[in-house]
C-alpha cells in the first residue's frame, strides 16, 4: 500500500553510517502517516504539494497499475483536514504530479490530455498549469513548455522560489537524470544536468527547496537500504554535493519515493509502500471521490 507519510523538523546534517558503509543524514523525526484515514486512507496516493499558507494540499490518487490517475485536493481547518475531492479539471485523462508555485498563483501538473488538436495517446505526458485564486482553481489548464531537446522529457517538475525548474528525464530503461532549466530575464534557459548525475544511476522524483539549499530525490539503484530510497544533495556555492542517503527513519526495504517539502523546508512528505492495508477497488477503475 502506498500512502503519504511525513517527517517533520528535518535535521539535514550527515553524521551517521549504517551497515552498507554509506553516509546518511541525521533526522530529528521518524515517519508518520499524513492525514491518517482522511488523506492516507488506503488509497494509492502520492505527490503532496501545499499552498503557501498550508491550508490546501494537492496530491495524486491512482488506480491499480496507474491505469487511471487523478489530482485531488483537501482543505485544512481548525478541526483538521477535510475529506479530499477531485479538482475540477481532472477525471478524464491521467493527471498527476501537482506542484504549487511559491507565490501560490499557479498549480503545475503533468497530464496525457491531448494538445494542439492532436489525438489522445496513452501516457504521452506534457506539463500544464492552472491559475489559483487562493485555494480554488481559477482557470482551465494551459500548456507549459520548457526549452528542452526532443530526447528530454521533463517529469516530476518542481520549482525554486526564483523560478528555476527542476525535473528528471529517463531513457525508460536504465538511466534517469535530474536537470534544471534556470529562469533568467523572464525566460527559461536550456536544461543542464546536476553534477552528481551518472549513467549508472536511476535518479528520479526530485523536489527542490524553495531557496535551493537542497534537493531530495529517489533512486532505485544507488547503494541504499531498499528498493527505492530517498537521497539528498546540498547546494554548496554554485554546485551540488554528492547525494547522501536519508537513512532508516525515512527509508525502508521497500519503495520510498515521491518527495514533497513544506514551504519552510522543515517537513518532508513522501510516499511509501510500508503499509499493508488492502487497496480499494474503484467502479470502472476510476477514482471519482
Amino acid at each position: 500500500m502506498k500512502r503519504i507519510l511525513f517527517i517533520s523538523c528535518l535535521l539535514l546534517t550527515y553524521v551517521t553510517t549504517y551497515a552498507q558503509d554509506s553516509k546518511t543524514v541525521n533526522l530529528w523525526d521518524s515517519a508518520r502517516i499524513f492525514g491518517k484515514d482522511i488523506i492516507s486512507a488506503g488509497d494509492f496516493v502520492f505527490n503532496a504539494s501545499f499552498t503557501p499558507a498550508g491550508t490546501t494540499v494537492y496530491f495524486s490518487k491512482s488506480a491499480i497499475n496507474f491505469g487511471y490517475i487523478a489530482i485531488f485536493s483537501a482543505a485544512k481547518s481548525a478541526s483538521g483536514w477535510a475529506s479530499p475531492r477531485p479538482v475540477n479539471f481532472t477525471g478524464i485523462y491521467r493527471d498527476t504530479d501537482p506542484f504549487v508555485a511559491a507565490d501560490g498563483k499557479r498549480l503545475y501538473f503533468a497530464s496525457d490530455r491531448p494538445i494542439d488538436g492532436k489525438p489522445f495517446k496513452d501516457y504521452e505526458y506534457h506539463y500544464f498549469y492552472v491559475e489559483l485564486d487562493g485555494d480554488k482553481i481559477g482557470s482551465k489548464p494551459v500548456l507549459f513548455n520548457l526549452p528542452v531537446p526532443a530526447d528530454i522529457n521533463p517529469t516530476y517538475l518542481s520549482f525554486a522560489d526564483n523560478g528555476n525548474a527542476y525535473f528528471f528525464s529517463s531513457d525508460g530503461v536504465s538511466d534517469a537524470d535530474i536537470y534544471v532549466c534556470k529562469f533568467k530575464d523572464g525566460k527559461y534557459l536550456p536544461p543542464g544536468k546536476l553534477p552528481f548525475n551518472d549513467k549508472k544511476y536511476f535518479d528520479f522524483d526530485p523536489v527542490v527547496a524553495g531557496d535551493e539549499s537542497l534537493i531530495i530525490f529517489c533512486s532505485s539503484n544507488r547503494k541504499g537500504i531498499g528498493f527505492g530510497d530517498l537521497w539528498v544533495s546540498f547546494k554548496k556555492d554554485t554546485t551540488w554535493t554528492e547525494p547522501i542517503n536519508m537513512g532508516p527513519k525515512a527509508n525502508t526495504r521497500g519503495n520510498d519515493s515521491a518527495p514533497g517539502l513544506s514551504r519552510d523546508n522543515k517537513t518532508l512528505y513522501f510516499t511509501s509502500f510500508r503499509e499493508t492495508t488492502e487497496r480499494p477497488v474503484y467502479k470502472h477503475g476510476k477514482i471519482t471521490a
